[in-house]
């Protein structure tokens, strides 16, 4: 029998082996969960165990994907959707993007209102905890900025043209952006 991938107290979740967290061997010499969540296997299988994902907490380090709510003169602010590729658990977490953080070189001439603007989605770095509300980020990196944005009016998903523009397929229009080099 297949382990099941998510359990609630009593379901079968190895014929034998030995119990790991939020779990018990019945009389039958089967694990069964104690309480509800993911089933993992440790041990190369040998024990099994029921738990909740441990909560995904952006890191100093870890890569994440947000969108620009709001830009000011010296900061933009982020909401962050993922972190290292994983939603976050847990809460909802605000980044900044500092006008010093935003590009490599150049930091004293940067106008945030020409990197990024509110809607826009944006792959950054963690750089530190931050304050009480927020994480500060940064998009000083060719992998880091800008990796989707949309035109205000046509609401067409813009084009990279360069590493500081982006362009409407549909109006032609071209705007700045600090945009991000894309693997793809």
């Amino acid at each position: 029998m297949p382990a099941p991938t998510r359990a609630v107290p009593g379901d079968v979740i190895a014929e034998r082996g030995e119990a790991a967290r939020g779990a018990r061997v019945d009389a039958c010499g089967r694990v069964r969960a104690t309480t509800c969540g993911e089933v993992f296997l440790e041990d190369g299988g040998a024990r099994a165990g029921v738990g909740a994902r441990a909560p995904v907490v952006p890191r100093v380090g870890d890569v994440v994907f947000g969108r620009v709510t709001r830009v000011l003169e010296k900061a933009a602010h982020v909401e962050i959707a993922a972190v290292n590729g994983r939603a976050p658990r847990g809460g909802d977490f605000a980044g900044v993007v500092r006008r010093q953080d935003a590009r490599a070189h150049a930091v004293d001439s940067v106008e945030l209102e020409r990197c990024f603007r509110a809607g826009d989605v944006v792959r950054a770095k963690v750089l530190s905890l931050g304050d009480a509300r927020s994480f500060y980020l940064t998009t000083a990196g060719d992998d880091l900025g800008v990796v989707r944005a949309t035109h205000g009016t046509s609401r067409a998903t813009m084009l990279p043209i360069g590493w500081t523009e982006v362009q409407c397929p549909v109006t032609g229009e071209v705007e700045d952006r600090k945009v991000a080099r894309v693997d793809e």
